[in-house]
């Protein structure tokens, strides 16, 4: 698939978290349970969503990952257990859109990871990857789309 990498600005976005040490075959089966917990705390807790869910991939070993599921949240917000209120920050980030199914993602993951290459640019952080389609309301995976995010050093 050919990608259109785009560097964008962002702006820090008020967050809820949960982070978990995964197999790296385990990504599906700890977000299927992180995300609802997630929507479950802010919807009784008032707080409004902002955006689509994410997940950051903060460290991938040869056999363990940690991963951060999050919702971009309208304001502050308090933490509650596994749930975190973070800021994401602002700055410069390449970012991609990939059309399909997720087991089809880390070409984008990939894409982008050579485009910093041939731009000269460095990460400054762990990709995320923001679920723009709601695998429940559009359930044919040709449909889905994922905005795969690098923040990038100024």
């Amino acid at each position: 698939m050919n990608y259109s990498i785009e560097k964008k600005t962002l702006a820090p976005q008020q967050v809820l978290v949960m982070k978990r040490t995964i197999k790296p075959d385990g990504i599906a089966p700890a977000l299927s349970e992180m995300f609802p917990a997630l929507v479950g705390y802010a919807h009784r807790s008032g707080i409004a969503m902002a955006g689509p869910l994410f997940a950051s991939y903060l460290t991938m070993g040869r056999d363990e990952w940690i991963i951060e599921a999050g919702i971009p949240v309208a304001g502050p917000a308090s933490a509650e257990g596994e749930i975190k209120a973070e800021t994401l920050p602002g700055g410069p980030a390449a970012v991609a859109v990939h059309s399909g199914p997720y087991d089809k993602l880390r070409e984008a993951h990939q894409a982008i990871h050579e485009w910093l290459k041939a731009q000269k640019l460095e990460a400054a952080g762990p990709p995320r990857e923001s679920y723009l389609t709601d695998p429940g309301q559009h359930p044919d995976p040709k449909d889905w789309k994922t905005e795969v995010i690098v923040p990038l050093k100024a």
